[in-house]
């Protein structure tokens, strides 16, 4: 430790004391906080130069004692009390330092930085420190200095461990911008969620068995548990999560991080935000995992870093870096079958486990897309006999506390416990919608009858529910159930999805051309109960499936040839039917009169609750289909209503988009720019086709950009080479940035854009080869 003077101590103290005053200005709450700290600090600074006029007191420089084993002279006590002072001082400085930016700044001179804890906190070791240093002045026996050597000892490590704390969520502030970049989806919520089912069944069967052995014992780093859906993989994944938490915390030695991928949220499918998030969670035990990552996200451009996902290959290389080191590595990840490319995040994973030397991951997944031939991965098939006790122990659960069985005599409840279990199959879902089922009898004669009658599977439970949708509910039933299952298959596209914009998407048919108020279905939340449980609305107002399984159901062969086949969903129609739909809504009267005064823009968004929706993402449906004559000529008319007063509903969409966009751009600009930007290729072949004079290379957006470079900053590389082969001119450099498409080539994230430019490069004049090959560290 550096050498600790009095007077440095005296300079904090008043650095302190001033920092207070200055909050005292600034900050309306919290003046009697201030000034209780003032008054403690002030006393502190007369003790300390009460000691430092003692010149006989104060060695030359106080050192660290290193031994501890003989009595402590006075001096070696001074020499703690000072270091333990000059730490907890330090403390306070950190949480009262100026912030590095003037917006930083100005948010924490609107904010006391400590709770009433804190200030408690602070106060009692301010007394303590005080009657330590007061203590030294006077004390003459070695038992004294003993028992303060003790009491200092104490309150040292409580100092270390609450410096440590709060050292670690200023990490995580500092963090929070490059952690929405990397990692913007947390599992927490979700665990959360799963953990509420968790507590009611055991695991044992794998936790104690299977899964430690593997961690102790296991030759091979992958562990692939499979099981069909509905049997309860997420639940047992909580319970693993939970024993693996504990275990980190056991052992520094450990790190651990987890995910949960869901079909209710798209951003929680997309490999790069998995491994995003795994890094996040493990820079808590070792920040140097975010160097490399921070130094990219440091060299792009703020306002273009949200535009920019990190690379995937960026993200592998960290973790196996982190990974082969001295510290053993765990990583869950659950339900990947329900990834946006479980083929490639399951190949990122296996490379983990071949190339890191002191890594584990386990994942949960109904299927297996690579493997597990692998000699790194091991698999275990879930079967109804490793259930069998999970199963029991939440049916045991349900019929003890559940307000309709509690009462019911043992006999009954015994009749319930044999029937559930034996009919069961190894189903976590089947059993639950059972136990539902028999919930809702009112007496025990008809709960009997109904367990009689119980579906022998999860399927006939699903097709019994949808059987007792009335004729009158059944379209809009169908509709409901079809937007909150294909809604979830674009990025971001669940975040607009509440109950408003379904209950709009409903009523609105292919054919619609105006939405009113006696359209809409009432009251606003009846779809939540024609849907017969089907759908569920989360804390925060989206709208999700209650269960992976439903999904399955509705677009699996058995529904097809079955008595609810009006039910049946098609995946492989899915995408374009949604972007039908989308634009239809686009195209409404409604929105006609094209973009509106800026004072009136958020008028509209509350009064049309799927316009956001429908503006967000049929660009991205737009994007993975192949478009027919139906969905071209829906195109054209939309991209017509341009040549409208304000650009009729293409403005509206354009506002919608960018609330803030001058009107002029919106003019200005031609749909090919968007069509590009989005990466919809087969709208721009369509543009192509219907104005084979278009000028490909006139700017547009907000900066003038080409749309080549849009296509080519957004990484939609296919684009790009669609555009140049139509005759855009890469060389164009963007008004922003000043680069041109070769220059975001030199990039490791635009390295997709070196193969097209190269192909241009062959089929132009000397000159220009000449020029642009000089750009050697990728051969163009």
């Amino acid at each position: 430790m550096d050498p600790i003077s009095i007077t440095s101590l005296i300079l904090d103290v008043s650095d302190i004391v001033n920092r207070l005053i200055q909050y005292g200005k600034d900050v309306k709450g919290a003046k009697s906080d201030m000034r209780k700290l003032s008054e403690e600090l002030f006393a502190l600074r007369g003790i300390l130069d009460h000691l430092s006029a003692q010149k006989s007191l104060e060695p030359p420089a106080y050192q660290e004692v290193e031994s501890e084993s003989s009595i402590p002279s006075n001096e070696e006590v001074m020499i703690r009390v000072l270091q333990t002072t000059k730490e907890f001082l330090d403390s306070l400085l950190k949480d009262l330092e100026p912030a590095e930016s003037k917006l930083k700044n100005i948010k924490q001179k609107l904010e006391w930085p400590f709770t009433q804890e804190k200030v408690n906190a602070h106060l009692t070791r301010l007394e303590r420190v005080k009657s330590w240093l007061i203590l030294v002045l006077t004390a003459d026996h070695a038992a004294v200095e003993r028992d303060l050597q003790q009491e200092i000892g104490n309150l040292a490590r409580s100092l270390t461990e609450d410096m440590r704390i709060r050292e670690r969520e200023r990490i995580q502030i500092a963090n929070r911008e490059l952690f929405q970049w990397m990692a913007p989806v947390s599992p927490a919520n979700y665990h959360l969620r799963a953990t509420q089912a968790s507590k009611i069944a055991s695991g044992k069967w794998f936790i104690g068995s299977h899964l430690k052995h593997w961690l102790r014992y296991g030759k091979r780093n992958m562990f692939f548990l499979v099981g069909k859906s509905g049997t309860g993989k997420t639940t047992l994944f909580a319970q693993c999560v939970d024993e693996l938490t504990l275990m980190a915390a056991q052992n520094p030695n450990l790190s651990f991080a987890y995910f949960y991928c869901t079909m209710s949220d798209a951003a929680s499918q997309i490999p790069v935000n998995i491994l995003g998030s795994l890094i996040a969670q493990l820079s808590g035990s070792d920040a140097s995992i975010l160097d490399n990552i921070r130094s990219l996200y440091d060299s792009i451009p703020k306002s273009q870093a949200h535009k920019r996902p990190v690379d995937i290959a960026v993200l592998e290389d960290a973790i196996i870096k982190y990974a082969s080191g001295q510290t053993q590595v765990v990583i869950f990840i659950d339900a990947i079958n329900e990834s946006h490319d479980p083929r490639n995040i399951e190949s990122s994973l296996l490379r983990f486990a071949e190339l890191a030397t002191n890594i584990r991951v386990l994942v949960t997944t109904s299927s297996t897309m690579v493997l597990p031939q692998d000699s790194k991965a091991d698999m275990l098939n879930i079967s109804a006999d490793m259930m069998s006790g999970d199963i029991q122990a939440y049916i045991n659960h349900r019929v003890e506390t559940d307000d309709t069985m509690r009462d019911l005599k043992p006999e009954l409840k015994s009749e319930i416990r044999e029937k559930l279990l034996k009919d069961a199959d190894g189903s976590f879902r089947w059993t639950q919608l059972s136990m539902d089922n028999l919930c809702t009898q009112r007496t025990a004669r008809a709960m009997r009858q109904a367990l009689q009658n119980l579906p022998g599977t999860l399927r006939e439970i699903y097709a019994s529910a949808l059987e007792r949708v009335s004729i009158d509910d059944r379209y809009f039933v169908r509709e409901a159930l079809f937007w909150v299952c294909f809604a979830q298959d674009q990025v971001f596209a669940n975040r607009y999805l509440t109950l408003e914009v379904i209950n709009e998407a409903v009523v609105i048919d292919e054919e619609c051309s105006t939405l009113d108020e006696d359209m809409m279905l009432v009251p606003p939340h009846i779809l939540l109960d024609l849907c017969q449980g089907f759908i569920a609305q989360d804390k925060s107002g989206f709208v999700t499936l209650a269960h992976s399984s439903i999904k399955d159901f509705l677009t699996s062969d058995w529904i097809k040839s079955s008595r609810v086949s009006y039910f049946s969903l098609d995946p492989t129609t899915a995408n374009a039917i949604m972007m039908r739909k989308c634009l239809t809504y686009l195209c409404l009267h409604n929105f006609k009169c094209g973009y509106a005064p800026k004072s009136d823009v958020y008028t509209r968004f509350k009064r049309y609750k799927g316009l956001h929706y429908a503006a967000f993402t049929w660009p991205k449906y737009a994007a993975v289909v192949k478009i027919g004559d139906v969905e071209r000529s829906l195109v054209k008319k939309f991209f017509d209503t341009r040549h409208l007063p304000r650009q009729g509903n293409f403005g509206a969409w354009m506002q919608t988009l960018m609330p803030t966009v001058n009107e002029a751009t919106i003019a200005a600009t031609h749909p090919l720019y968007y069509a590009a930007s989005w990466g919809m290729n087969s709208v721009i072949n369509m543009l192509l086709e219907v104005d084979p004079d278009i000028d490909i290379n006139a700017p547009g957006g907000r900066v003038g950009a080409t749309a080549v470079f849009a296509a080519g900053n957004r990484q939609n590389f296919d684009t790009v080479e669609l555009l140049l082969r139509a005759g855009a001119d890469p060389t164009i450099h963007d008004p922003e940035t000043c680069y041109n498409v070769f220059d975001l080539s030199l990039m490791s994230k635009w390295s997709g854009l070196r193969e097209p430019l190269s192909n241009w490069l062959s089929d132009q004049d000397p000159e220009i080869q000449k020029k642009y090959r000089q750009y050697k560290p990728y051969r163009l």
